[in-house]
């Protein structure tokens, strides 16, 4: 097959992504159809009444155009909010009954299009951080409507506790609110939009709960009641409509002061060209190079998921706050701070300060930081323990500058001394039957959440540590081994001894079988949040000698942790076991790291994810598995497997750059023979972040079988 010329600097890097990349439902990822800058916090999509969690379904006609969007996301859904529906006739206010299909539709990082067949209208939206801009092309008519829907959420369901809307017809401006609910996380959450046309209207109106009324400018509803209002325009088909619509979490001032800040005019290819200009630098952080062209659009297509989200929000905040960071919709930090913090520290660590500095003031104005931070507002959800930890502790293991970590300890201290369950705080374990402190869906569970808080508190010493907190770090680095007051030694399985399980309140343990439980089919949270005995009792990823030893040593780790991944019982493509594939190498086995590495990474098809994309935790976990390093969380190190390339380059913050070179690539050759480090001998299976960001060369010999490359027990 021939390859393609190198995705070099010299060669516009946003033609490569390909949004539809996962937009499919059941485990196909979730991901979001339209467009959004890095980080941005509007993302324009077409809507669906069937589909995935991103409110699309690819062969559903379309019911129109949402302003916001989460990527990647299971359970109930979120956003889908401000549905904009361009039709030609009367106003149709029912989304079942403005269905169109579609042609000629076009996904692309810079925009997207398509013609609604049932209106013969071409639509099309390129967005800028804040605001977005529509152009949408009908047919000449005195009937071409732009319908406005206040109250909705994802797939049509009505999800507002009360909302109001103005219409301004004589300067063409149309101001709406809502005070959502039914979103994922239980707060309601007050939400306003302002958008422009370039057209004065000829027609107006509102709608409320069934009735309409022509001419009016203001309505307003209560709880679980519609709203909405439409224009209607005197249309040719060679003058498009021009719409732009910017969304603020804050107010309707600001939301208008957001729409002059980012489109002041109605240039299309302007505000797509900066589109385009800002996904060439940002997909430019990593480049690869001698591949097909197949390759590269996978490999940037996910990379461009890896900088969706979390949103950085820092605009759009009261006129006091302006001037800090403020980062949005982490759902949740139980999916991203395996793979896609690691990620933001290597190419983007300046975005990891401003999220660390973000989390802080957020725990100051609200008292506690959760795992889920959405739409501005906490949610404790419970999944394993204080994950925020884990984010702010791995920041500092791997040298993110530009944190005051005396500031970011309040954080870890806190939820250390105070936000850990009472009898963790006490008896060092969570039992079966205790509680977490969110309100609506008690997610921990005694086998995950007891290993959950050890971890934490590991990440926490050393933020104590940092802290100049030395008593507190050693009292905190004693309960991160604490994972040893669930762990069975008695526990059997398959032949095996020794497992993580659940404990009573009287100390006793669950009789459970280690199977049982999330198997990445069947939903089961017996003991575990999405996962096993079996899965859980490779995840003490901060303590993994002591794993070892408690599991009977090196060679029974090796034919164990064999047995498993063969046997199926570990989803590799869940998040607890993201890094269970790699513990071979902390063994002296990298030839089976690197063996396991590659069965997962031909789970990622040419279209899919092998699940929920989880807002970058599943791309950027694509990302390291094809450039050939993973991170070993807990440490300042990368672990190394086999590269999909003969050469990758990380153009780095610093100006500098890391070249990975490997030489004999092939679908085999997935096995290093020989590192060198700037013509250094490397004879350890991974490598340390801080060599990485002095720039330098990692040369690599692949072959088609194991060799001894070190191959040897590690300490």
């Amino acid at each position: 097959m021939p390859l393609s010329l190198s995705a070099g600097a010299q060669t516009p890097l946003y033609p490569y992504v390909n949004p539809m990349v996962g937009v499919g439902n059941d485990n196909e990822g979730d991901t979001v159809p339209g467009p959004a800058l890095p980080s941005g916090s509007i993302h324009p999509s077409p809507e669906t009444l069937t589909g995935s969690n991103a409110g699309y379904d690819p062969a559903a006609p379309i019911s129109g155009f949402a302003q916001l969007h989460t990527q990647g996301s299971g359970g109930v859904t979120t956003y889908g909010t401000f549905l904009v529906s361009p039709q030609v006739g009367a106003p149709v206010f029912d989304e079942t009954d403005h269905l169109s299909e579609k042609r000629d539709e076009r996904a692309a990082a810079d925009m997207y299009e398509v013609t609604l067949k049932r209106y013969q209208t071409h639509v099309e939206v390129t967005p800028s951080h804040y605001a977005a801009l529509y152009r949408f092309t009908f047919p000449q008519g005195d009937a071409s409507q732009l319908v406005f829907d206040i109250t909705r959420k994802i797939k049509g369901v009505t999800a507002s506790d009360q909302s109001d809307v103005t219409l301004y017809p004589l300067e063409g401006k149309i101001i709406g609110h809502v005070k959502a609910k039914g979103y994922w996380s239980p707060a309601l959450v007050d939400i306003w939009f302002c958008a422009k046309v370039d057209q004065t209207p000829t027609k107006w109106g509102v709608f409320r709960d069934g009735q309409t009324a022509v001419g009016e400018t203001t309505a307003s509803a209560g709880a679980d009641q519609r709203l909405g209002a439409w224009w209607t325009f005197d249309t040719h088909a060679d003058t498009p409509v021009m719409m732009k619509i910017a969304v603020s979490f804050t107010s309707a001032a600001t939301a208008e002061a957001l729409l002059a800040h980012d489109m002041p005019g109605w240039d299309f290819d302007a505000v797509r060209g900066k589109a385009q200009n800002a996904w060439n630098t940002s997909l430019g952080q990593i480049e690869i190079s001698g591949v097909p062209e197949p390759d590269l659009k996978r490999f940037y297509t996910a990379l461009y998921h890896t900088a969706i989200q979390p949103r950085d929000r820092s605009l759009d905040q009261a006129e006091a706050d302006l001037g800090t960071p403020h980062w949005d919709d982490y759902y949740t930090l139980w999916d991203t701070y395996r793979t896609e913090f690691p990620l933001l520290s290597l190419i983007r660590p300046k975005d990891y300060a401003g999220n660390i500095a973000s989390i802080v003031r957020a725990f100051d104005r609200y008292g506690a930081f959760d795992t889920a931070f959405i739409a501005g507002h906490n949610y404790h959800v419970g999944q394993g323990g204080d994950e925020v930890d884990n984010v702010i502790g791995e920041g500092l293991i791997r040298g993110v500058p530009g944190v005051d970590w005396g500031e970011a300890y309040r954080v870890t201290h806190f939820n250390a001394f105070q936000r850990r369950s009472p009898r963790y705080l006490t008896q060092l374990y969570f039992a079966v039957g205790d509680k977490s402190p969110e309100p609506d869906n008690q997610r921990a569970r005694s086998g995950s959440s007891t290993i959950g808080f050890a971890l934490n508190d590991f990440y926490a010493a050393r933020l104590a540590t940092a802290a100049g907190k030395p008593e507190e770090a050693q009292l905190l680095a004693s309960r991160s081994k604490m994972w040893r007051q669930v762990w069975n030694p008695q526990a059997q399985s398959d032949g095996y001894k020794g497992f993580i399980l659940p404990k009573y309140p009287d100390g006793s343990f669950q009789p459970l079988d280690p199977k049982l439980g999330w198997d990445g089919k069947t939903y089961n949270n017996v003991g575990f949040y999405e996962g096993t005995s079996w899965i859980y009792s490779y995840d003490m990823l901060h303590d993994i000698p002591g794993m070892v030893k408690a599991m009977g040593g090196r060679d029974m780790f090796i034919q164990r942790l064999q047995h498993a991944l063969s046997s199926g019982l570990i989803d590799i493509t869940n998040e607890p076991s993201f890094s269970t594939p790699w513990l071979f190498s902390n063994v002296g086995r990298p030839d089976l790291s690197a063996y396991w590495a590659n069965e997962i990474f031909k789970k990622f098809t040419v279209d899919t994810y092998p699940g929920d994309e989880d807002n970058g935790a599943m791309s950027s976990h694509y990302v390291f598995n094809r450039i050939g390093l993973f991170p070993k969380l807990g440490t300042d190190q990368f672990y190394l497997h086999g590269p999909h390339q003969p050469r990758t380059d990380l153009h780095l913050e610093n100006g500098r750059t890391f070249t990975i070179l490997a030489h004999h690539t092939g679908a085999e050759a997935i096995y290093i023979q020989k590192a060198l480090l700037n013509g250094r001998p490397l004879n350890t299976p991974w490598l340390s972040q801080a060599d990485i960001m002095k720039g330098g060369v990692l040369e690599l010999t692949l072959g088609n079988r194991p060799g001894h490359w070190a191959t040897r027990p590690a300490n």
